[in-house]
């Protein structure tokens, strides 16, 4: 039978740059879904996403490049699934490493083009995608479908292998037209308590002015959970330049805010602590340190209210970058 679902959105986010000057935005929106019913394995969908002033209207990554509230369809597909294999044609979300939709802000990242997902090789699933546009947080236009990578976009090949226990295995291709072409390779063991993860990226400059990222990036990370605590520590190392790609990007070190991405030769060392003792609420404790540019203090509590209704608060303090806070509040239906 079709499905109508969603989320009330409720976001604040204020920042203090080193020169002092205090920029706020308050803003009310959300998203709207509707899904079809099934006929024969085929289906549709569509999201509508909505980013409106509330109060003050400092910040761009509220609303669209021009700063105003705007109101967008960001999913329309059409679905197919047949046998082990469905088929995605449209607008729609998804999420991989080097794209995603980085879900931060009022609206996130959607992409206009093809997925096809199989499971036919057994623990394992496959993933197949040309995406030619993008809108939302992280794209130039968030109020409008763009470009991704020039006007042949982005090739996408991906296989996840779950078929060792307490072993996940991820490889991804991403050729971006005129851009970069980008391999990513990820590994996490979990044992007991103890989950260990190591990452390898390789990114080569495709720019007709050779412009573009060209590099390589290790990356290591381990987490512990004692109680009510979780310890975490993860370090990257970089040789040359690369980029986080389409959205948040998939480093082991990426704070709320900085990444290691667009600087030559960067390293970064994260340590964190996150805190469950208390009903329905997490505190967490990220620093990240990098040898070059601001490092970044975050603080972040999440409360669940149950019902579908959740609060986000972050504070990041980025020493020479300023301050900045972020609340959000969603209510699902």
């Amino acid at each position: 039978m079709s499905e109508v679902s969603g989320n009330f959105r409720l976001g604040y986010l204020a920042s203090t740059p080193d020169s002092g000057q205090r920029h706020e935005s308050f803003a009310v929106g959300g998203a709207l879904t509707y899904h079809s019913a099934s006929w024969q394995g085929f289906s549709a969908a569509g999201t509508l996403y909505s980013s409106q002033k509330l109060f003050s209207d400092d910040h761009s990554a509220f609303f669209g490049a021009d700063g105003t509230s705007y109101t967008i369809v960001g999913q329309a597909y059409m679905q197919a699934n047949i046998a082990n294999t469905e088929f995605k044609v449209g607008r729609f979300g998804f999420d991989s490493p080097h794209l995603d939709m980085d879900d931060v802000r009022m609206v996130p990242n959607t992409f206009s083009g093809i997925l096809v997902t199989n499971t036919s090789i057994s623990d394992s699933t496959i993933y197949l995608a040309h995406l030619d546009k993008w809108s939302g947080i992280s794209a130039p236009e968030p109020e409008t479908f763009t470009d991704i990578a020039g006007s042949k976009g982005v090739n996408i090949l991906g296989v996840v292998y779950h078929g060792v226990e307490h072993l996940s295995l991820q490889s991804w291709f991403y050729h971006a037209d005129n851009l970069a072409n980008l391999a990513y390779l990820e590994a996490s063991v979990e044992i007991a308590q103890l989950t260990w993860a190591v990452q390898y990226g390789k990114q080569v400059d495709n720019r007709f002015d050779k412009r573009g990222p060209d590099g390589d990036v290790f990356g290591v990370s381990a987490s512990y959970s004692l109680d009510n605590f979780s310890f975490s520590a993860a370090y990257n190392q970089v040789w040359g330049t690369i980029i986080d790609g389409f959205g948040g990007g998939p480093f082991f070190t990426s704070a709320a805010d900085h990444t290691i991405g667009d600087v030559k030769d960067q390293s970064a060392l994260a340590v964190g602590v996150a805190y469950t003792g208390i009903d329905n609420l997490t505190i967490s404790l990220l620093n990240v340190a990098f040898d070059k540019g601001a490092d970044e203090l975050d603080l972040t509590l999440h409360y669940d209210f149950g019902n579908d209704i959740v609060f986000d608060f972050i504070y990041h303090h980025m020493q020479a970058d300023g301050d900045m806070a972020l609340a959000l509040l969603n209510v699902g239906f």
